[in-house]
């Protein structure tokens, strides 16, 4: 066997387009991917027929296989002009016949007529090549008119198109490019150009840039599933060959040139690929790694945080805001839509976050102050559009084909596969969903099922880097979506927590005030009754109009203590107040209310300056003071005593009152700070607790400590 470079070139050549016919037929699903086939098994059938041709010596069978060979070498434009046609939508029918017809009379003419290739030459001292005859001059013209017009439609193609699209007809115009051009080599020895059809050698270039194409950017929309195990396996069988091809090669030439014997050679060359194999074999993985698998994100660490951030989030906007933005920054997308079920059962969008690339002119106006925009590298801007803008609100209505495609399936819906939708369900579902899809820019539509009712609708646009989504994406989104359904269903819980628990606060503010008020009332009502019959009685007027007038006030202040509980936002005026000052003045006035001296009580104060300022409202610190007080002299018996302790240090005021009362249990200790909890006869249960909202909105704390019998202790801390 006479192996040459052409035929080792033949050789690599038939493999690679092979190996490259095998991935489309088994992933493949259309006609598109048949025809794609048949284009690549013609260039492997021509690669196979180079390498026979280079090592046969007999001239009758050389030109043999010339004629036969030159079938597969007619159809390789034929079959290309029909994928970019399939691909790209084109209209030229009668062009498609056109090059068929002639593609079959050619072949034809190839096996049965002298005027095609009547003879062969010996060149290059190596193997024998074809004579065109007469008829090879016009089969050549169509040839490169093929070529050339279907790279044309090509480049047209990918000047027009965008995002996927465009990487795909990019990756295939460069394969193909490269491919005809060194294939259109094998053409120049057949016109006596001495020129070595080196050509063959750039063929498989196309095929690993195609294969590249298909992994990456779906080429054709081909998925391709492919382990790293199986691709480092693939790669080093394919070095392993290569190896043993170049030790043939070797051992061929290498033999005749020198007289060194074929083991002598073969020792030599299998040391230096003993020495180059590993070396060669990690780059190879090494770039495998970096071209088909980036790790752009850690899978484990993504999920960990959103399982921790997520379990802790009971506002349905921050969990919209955060899925949102995990997703976006983490798969690098062009733009995402979150879609949210609404009770009329339409969805509207409650979310939405987009990269743009903006003019130069753009960028400098935003930098300048303009519209506003977080600036990424490369010019462009990520816009986010969380509130409710003036424009019309975006709505998926619920007889939309994207949600009636999730009644019986919870899998995602990718665009990629509308194909197989339109064999499933029909033309007009698949252009429906389309339609939809072009709406949002979407690639990709995740669902979320909250009790097996859809609530969430994710929608993803493709990636900036034009990537496909990988197995690892589709886990990923899976696992979000599982996620997010729980958050939901915990959001919602809580809101009706919070929801059950304000209507029970109402019903028992409601309760607890009808009972405070009706004594008051009571004795108003009786008043207002009498006095017509005793009204010349002014004994009974001074009475009852005294009583009244405190009746009033203590309705006044009833009200005055459930507006200060509910209201959320409370006005604060902040002054400079002596708190001891505050204090005394309040021990005094209450001293004189509850009749200290008769009850035999006694105060002792503890300050160890006569004058320490805070900063608050002075008309609330008397509401808590006066109402801790208060409850302290209620409390105590006689022989009691009360003690004030105040003190400063470097940041708070400690103001600490202890009484000798008759103390809290300890079950009832876990409630004095809850609203409406009293155990007294006339008591609304909400002086404490408006106490702890005013100090908390003085920027302080309060504590008690109580034993029964004992008597209970009251620490206020507040803020110099």
């Amino acid at each position: 066997m006479n192996l040459n470079l052409f035929s080792f070139a033949g050789l690599t050549l038939s493999i690679t387009s092979f190996v490259l016919t095998f991935i489309i037929l088994f992933f493949g699903k259309n006609i598109l991917h048949r025809i794609w086939a048949l284009f690549n098994i013609t260039i492997g059938l021509w690669g196979a027929g180079a390498f026979f041709i280079g090592t046969f010596e007999d001239k009758d069978i050389a030109l043999s296989m010339w004629r036969v060979i030159h079938i597969p070498i007619i159809f390789i434009p034929i079959f290309m002009f029909h994928v970019i046609y399939i691909l790209c939508n084109l209209r030229s029918k009668k062009f498609l016949y056109f090059i068929y017809i002639q593609g079959v009379i050619f072949s034809i003419l190839s096996v049965t007529s002298r005027f095609f290739i009547p003879n062969v030459r010996f060149v290059f001292n190596s193997f024998y090549y074809d004579v065109g005859g007469p008829l090879f001059h016009p089969f050549f013209a169509i040839w490169g008119f093929i070529v050339g017009y279907a790279h044309f439609k090509l480049f047209t193609t990918y000047l027009h198109s965008k995002g996927k699209l465009k990487s795909q007809t990019l990756y295939l115009l460069i394969g193909s490019g490269l491919g005809f051009s060194g294939g259109i080599t094998n053409f120049l020895p057949v016109y006596g150009i001495g020129l070595y059809p080196f050509g063959n050698f750039t063929i498989p270039i196309y095929s690993l840039i195609v294969t590249y194409a298909i992994v990456r950017y779906h080429l054709m929309d081909i998925n391709v599933i492919i382990k790293k195990t199986a691709v480092y396996s693939l790669s080093a069988g394919i070095l392993a060959s290569l190896f043993v091809v170049l030790v043939l090669t070797m051992t061929t030439y290498l033999s005749d040139l020198v007289g060194i014997t074929s083991f002598t050679i073969t020792v030599v060359a299998s040391l230096i690929i003993a020495f180059l194999f590993n070396p060669l074999r990690n780059r190879i993985q090494t770039l495998i790694d970096k071209i088909f698998y980036k790790k752009t994100y850690d899978y484990y660490a993504i999920i960990r945080k959103v399982s921790h951030d997520l379990a802790s989030m009971f506002d349905f906007k921050k969990i919209y805001s955060f899925i949102g933005d995990t997703i976006f920054s983490t798969l690098g997308l062009r733009n995402i839509y979150l879609l949210s079920a609404l009770p009329a059962g339409d969805y509207e969008v409650v979310y939405h976050k987009s990269f743009r690339i903006e003019k130069a002119e753009q960028l400098k106006v935003k930098e300048e102050g303009g519209e506003e925009g977080e600036r990424l590298e490369g010019g462009g801007t990520i816009q986010k559009d969380e509130e409710k803008s003036n424009e019309e609100e975006i709505i998926m209505d619920e007889r939309s084909e994207i949600i009636k495609f999730f009644d019986g399936s919870n899998g995602f819906l990718l665009k990629d596969e509308l194909p197989l939708i339109k064999e499933t369900r029909g033309q007009e579902v698949m252009e429906h969903i389309e339609s939809n899809l072009e709406r949002f820019q979407g690639e990709v539509v995740v669902p979320v099922f909250v009790d097996d009712k859809l609530t969430f609708l994710l929608i993803l646009g493709e990636k900036l880097s034009g990537d496909m989504f990988t197995n690892e994406d589709f886990n990923l989104l899976n696992t979000v979506s599982n996620q997010t359904a729980i958050a939901i269903k915990n959001a919602r819980l809580y809101k009706e927590k919070l929801s059950s628990e304000k209507l029970a606060s109402i019903g028992m503010m409601s309760a607890t005030f009808a009972h405070d008020i009706r004594n008051p009332l009571t004795s108003i009502r009786t008043f207002a009754e009498l006095i017509p019959y005793k009204y010349s009685d002014k004994e009974f007027r001074e009475k009852f109009s005294g009583l009244v007038v405190d009746d009033v006030e203590r309705i006044d202040r009833l009200i005055e203590d459930y507006l200060d509980f509910s209201s959320k936002e409370r006005y604060i005026k902040f002054n400079r107040v002596d708190i001891v000052k505050l204090v005394d003045k309040i021990i005094n006035r209450l001293g004189e209310s509850y009749g200290l001296e008769m009850r035999n009580i006694s105060v002792e104060k503890n300050y160890k300056n006569t004058k320490i300022h805070v900063t608050g409202d002075e008309k609330k610190l008397n509401q808590v003071f006066s109402n801790i007080i208060a409850n302290s002299f209620q409390a105590m018996h006689e022989n009691s005593v009360l003690k004030v302790y105040i003190d400063q240090n470097d940041r708070d005021v400690d103001i600490v009152i202890s009484d000798t009362g008759r103390g809290i249990s300890p079950g009832d200790m876990a409630k004095i700070f809850e609203p409406f909890f009293t155990t007294k006869k006339m008591g609304t249960g909400l002086g404490l607790a408006i106490s702890k909202k005013i100090i908390e909105d003085h920027g302080g704390r309060i504590k008690a400590e109580s034993k029964l019998s004992k008597g209970t202790t009251f620490t206020i801390s507040l803020p110099v």
